[in-house]
């Protein structure tokens, strides 16, 4: 068996710096797919918690009417229209702090979204890049072996080719 030659261990360093790329690009794609899952996650957590704030804000205000017609009821008070102006406004406050609500939600959601968006992005191009990166070592390592390949040596490919075929008789 021949010694390996310069043109040789161009093509393995080739094949081995590609195989790192790959391995890396596999590595940043893991990374990004739990990245996604978690931001996914949070924005369920935040849509949860945004309903328990609503909840929570709807069940003072109806605390506090509860709370407004037992003063009236105690008071002998009928149907009056301040008690029924309060009652409005307390309503009306209700309705303007679940929309508040709602729109915190849907901001914090939103962040949630462009990040999903912003890291699936990020993968794409890393891996456009991963495997320029990669197709680029191939053919220098592949330029290097034509350049120092030394008279009569056979080819990478014919070698591997001649290896396979010996392999195969046994």
């Amino acid at each position: 068996m021949s010694a390996i030659t310069p043109a040789t261990m161009f093509m393995i360093s080739a094949g081995i710096s590609t195989a790192g790329t790959i391995m890396q690009l596999n590595a940043q794609r893991a990374a990004a797919a739990e990245m996604t899952r978690r931001y996914e996650q949070e924005a369920k957590v935040a849509e949860f918690e945004g309903l328990q704030a609503e909840l929570a804000r709807r069940r003072e205000v109806e605390q506090i009417l509860a709370n407004n017609r037992a003063v009236k009821g105690a008071s002998g008070v009928g149907e009056s229209r301040s008690f029924l102006a309060i009652q409005q406004d307390v309503r009306n406050v209700l309705e303007k702090d679940l929309k508040n609500i709602k729109f915190n939600t849907n901001k914090v959601v939103t962040s949630y979204d462009r990040a999903i968006y912003n890291n699936k992005l990020d993968t794409r191009y890393s891996t456009i890049g991963a495997l320029a990166s990669a197709s680029s070592t191939i053919v220098n390592g592949w330029q290097y072996h034509d350049m120092y390949l030394q008279k009569g040596e056979k080819t990478f490919g014919q070698k591997v080719i001649g290896f396979k075929n010996r392999i195969m008789r046994g």
